[in-house]
């Protein structure tokens, strides 16, 4: 079991996190997505069912995209305006707009810009298990958020690289992001976030 550590560590941590990712004018990564249930949770079982693997590309304050590869390609991308989720394989895109992006993406961005004005809506605490190499950041909503309970970011001593992110729902699951081959990008192309659907494409609007 880690312990809670001084308010100055907290600042710290949260002040390298800022100063490694704050400041990027985009970011890539290899990310593994898992959904783990709450009985598999409290199992602590480590096969998954449904895992995905793919990279992820983020350009600040809140353009992002999802692009999976396996079990089955994917695409999910959003401007911050229009949120797209590509099924290549069906032949369908769905279409939501911004004020239905999932809690869980918005999260994402806000972590992936340094944990960006976290403080002012999480009550945020600090762990670290002396065994291992890595902090462990605890981040509950306040108030509290009717679909989400909290957060965990786990980031790596002396980088502050962040490693995993664990979103816990209020019924006991949790999506857990694996995140490796941070790579700071310059600048995307143009069209890099938006998405025209391909002809014979089936569009359902959300």
């Amino acid at each position: 079991m880690g312990k809670a550590l001084p308010d100055d560590t907290l600042s710290t941590v949260i002040g390298g996190i800022r100063a490694k990712y704050g400041n990027a004018k985009g970011l890539a990564a290899t990310y593994t997505r898992e959904a783990i249930s709450k009985t598999m949770a409290m199992l602590g079982e480590t096969e998954r069912h449904d895992v995905a693997r793919g990279s992820l590309y983020f350009k600040p304050p809140h353009f992002l995209r999802l692009e999976q590869a396996s079990p089955q390609e994917e695409l999910l991308l959003t401007d911050g305006q229009t949120l797209w989720w590509y099924l290549p394989l069906e032949k369908e895109v769905y279409q939501y707009p911004t004020e239905q992006l999932g809690q869980e993406l918005r999260l994402l961005s806000d972590i992936l810009r340094g944990l960006k004005d976290t403080e002012a809506s999480f009550q945020i605490t600090l762990q670290v298990r002396p065994e291992t190499n890595i902090y462990h950041l605890i981040l509950k909503p306040e108030p509290p958020w009717q679909e989400i309970d909290h957060l965990e970011v786990i980031v790596l001593k002396g980088e502050f690289a962040i490693e995993q992110v664990d979103i816990y729902n209020n019924i006991g699951g949790l999506t857990r992001f694996l995140l490796t081959d941070w790579e700071e990008r310059d600048r995307f192309g143009e069209e890099f976030f938006s998405f025209s659907p391909p002809p014979g494409v089936k569009i359902l609007e959300k």
